[in-house]
């Protein structure tokens, strides 16, 4: 395949475009530029959208090959608004954005800061990027005092000072990290409305906490595979309902989105109203209710009906 054939076959279409991966995957050297470039192309002023069907693929090509080169253009993209990033990502948005920014992550944190503190960036994606910040700094490739003073910074200077799904991640990656330290700045959050008690308590918040700071190296264990790096594109791919086999054809391009082709969206969260939050997720993934659909791509909005 040509550079032109890649980009043709890694926008959206009804299956996985494994040829086309293989094909990217097999030329890294050639294929990187074409999507960089791509990336930048969008992001330009003119807001070239000719390759936009390809960039949820190249999203996570990029993760996959622990691309540093392309760490700043992709926490770009994460801020673009809501309804674009909702059009490239779907539910990639809380499924898998912290994995690939993690994994590109170059040493300097200052992009994923850009992206947690814009206001206008999408809260989910500010939210994961805040777990992000946890996993860098898990692996060392961040020192832990910069990450405490970071999540201090933010209590006073995150926007909006009130409800918001970032403070969902905030409270995350502080419990992630085992930072016992920042525990009353946690409270006073919960306290001041800017956690909804609809999506968690303050004590399973304590419950995090404890269980960073008595095994700090079981994360992996604990989250089953929700902050490791992202893998192999193909292989986790296809674990997506929307990627399987038995998925009905779309007739047109339309007619289903990224989001839509999750395990559940909005329209559905009610059948979950007996799911507890330790409870084993009813999506079938093996993850805990709390640490899977219950921060779906609907967000507090939704969950508020729970």
């Amino acid at each position: 395949m040509d550079a032109a054939q890649i980009l043709d076959g890694l926008a959206f279409q009804e299956r996985l475009p494994v040829e086309a991966i293989r094909a990217a995957e097999a030329d890294r050297a050639s294929a990187l530029p074409i999507f960089l470039h791509a990336i930048e192309q969008y992001l330009s002023p003119a807001g070239d959208s000719s390759a936009q069907d390809a960039l949820f693929f190249i999203f996570h090509l990029l993760g996959e090959w622990r691309e540093k080169s392309a760490y700043r253009p992709l926490a770009r993209l994460l801020r673009r608004p809501r309804d674009d990033v909702d059009y490239l990502f779907g539910g990639a948005v809380t499924e898998t954005t912290h994995r690939v920014m993690a994994a590109v992550f170059d040493g300097d944190p200052a992009p994923l800061y850009d992206v947690i503190l814009d206001p206008k960036a999408d809260p989910s994606i500010r939210s994961r990027m805040c777990e992000a910040i946890a996993m860098v700094t898990l692996r060392g490739e961040m020192p832990r005092a910069e990450a405490v003073r970071f999540l201090r910074a933010c209590y006073f200077e995150l926007s909006p000072q009130e409800e918001c799904w970032v403070w969902q991640g905030w409270q995350s990656a502080i419990a992630l990290l085992g930072l016992a330290e920042l525990k009353p700045l946690v409270k006073q959050a919960f306290a001041r409305g800017f956690i909804s008690c609809t999506w968690l308590g303050f004590e399973h918040f304590e419950e995090d906490l404890q269980a960073a700071i008595d095994d700090p190296a079981g994360l992996p264990d604990r989250s089953r595979g929700e902050f490791s790096l992202w893998g192999n594109t193909i292989e986790e791919l296809s674990r997506w309902p929307c990627f399987s086999p038995k998925e009905p054809k779309i007739k047109e391009r339309t007619s289903m989105r990224w989001d839509e082709r999750q395990p559940w969206n909005g329209s559905a969260i009610n059948l979950f109203k007996a799911v507890g939050r330790n409870d084993p997720c009813p999506c079938g993934s093996g993850r805990k209710f709390k640490k899977c659909c219950l921060t779906a791509r609907a967000g507090p909005t939704a969950l508020q009906t729970l």
